[in-house]
């Protein structure tokens, strides 16, 4: 099993790494510039990623799945949430700053589900799979947009909460989060024709947001990235501290081993793509944000095999 996955996912971070590059050349040529930037992470957030959302609840749905797939829904927020407090205790141990603070918290809570995490269920588990990664990626949906955006926004403290919160909840990516959801249950679903115009425009979100992480990377020089040994911890906890827990805690009480498997491979996925995305967009540390993506996606290509080796 260690194996396919090994391969699925380095076949899938070398797609990822070309989005990357051209992104990081383009930023080099002057074809990406700060504008620009600003314009794409509008457009993920607003128009692509809710595309993406909505499309990938379009699963069968099966009553036989539905205990299973609500309690995968609820495990996997608990599992992100703890990342909250890990992130907490990290940036006091450490001393980071703020804005530092919101980006290693959002990186622990929120691993990188749909880019990475649906291919390699996909190649190791199959379908049976794909419906508890489809419950953990509403979860990560409902928080991400949620909790995860409050973390960045959380610093205009003269704004009324309910100013602040009416936004999140109806916000472009929740929205299309309730209405998959109600698609998912009722087994309604689009006319072929428009539900093929969504997924085309949803298909822009992954190599949208690997050309905007590869045109921030571009603004700080390659050493840059490894010279700051304040986020090993940062990397440790996101790639083998949160998913051996998840093993060990949950052994007991999950008799599925495919749900039981999938959440522990979804807990160690590297850093969610959305870090940087929500940096850019809410005006946070787009340099710290970028450095734990891009080296938790490169060490992920190591810890990911060690992981499924305990689950065996």
């Amino acid at each position: 099993m260690q194996y396919t996955m090994f391969l699925t996912f380095a076949s899938s971070l070398t797609t990822l790494t070309v989005c990357i590059v051209v992104g990081y050349i383009g930023r080099k040529a002057l074809i990406f510039t700060d504008e620009l930037n600003a314009g794409m992470s509008t457009i993920l957030v607003k128009v692509a990623l809710p595309c993406t959302i909505f499309v990938s609840m379009m699963r069968p749905f099966s009553y036989t799945l539905m205990m299973e797939s609500l309690a995968t829904f609820v495990i996997s927020a608990v599992i992100y949430i703890s990342g909250y407090f890990v992130g907490i205790i990290l940036a006091r141990i450490m001393g980071a700053s703020d804005d530092e603070k919101r980006v290693w918290q959002f990186a622990l809570i929120f691993a990188n589900v749909a880019y990475i995490g649906f291919p390699i269920i996909q190649a190791v588990y199959g379908y049976e799979g794909l419906i508890y990664t489809t419950m953990a990626a509403a979860s990560f949906n409902v928080l991400s947009f949620s909790l995860g955006v409050y973390l960045f926004k959380k610093r205009d403290t003269k704004i009324p909460v309910k100013t602040k919160l009416l936004p999140i909840i109806f916000s472009p990516p929740l929205t299309a989060t309730y209405l998959g959801f109600i698609f998912f249950v009722t087994g309604l679903r689009l006319p072929y024709t428009i539900g093929s115009g969504v997924g085309l425009i949803g298909g822009m979100t992954t190599p949208l947001a690997m050309i905007l992480i590869g045109s921030i990377l571009a603004k700080s020089k390659p050493l840059d990235l490894i010279n700051d040994a304040r986020v090993l911890p940062v990397i440790f906890m996101r790639l083998l501290g949160i998913p051996l827990a998840a093993f060990f805690i949950l052994q007991p009480f999950i008799q599925n081993s495919v749900m039981h498997g999938v959440i522990v491979i979804l807990a160690a996925m590297p850093a969610a793509a959305l870090t940087v995305i929500f940096a850019a967009q809410y005006k946070g540390d787009t340099v710290m944000a970028s450095k734990v993506v891009a080296l938790t996606c490169l060490l992920c290509l190591l810890t990911i095999p060690l992981i499924s080796l305990v689950l065996q």
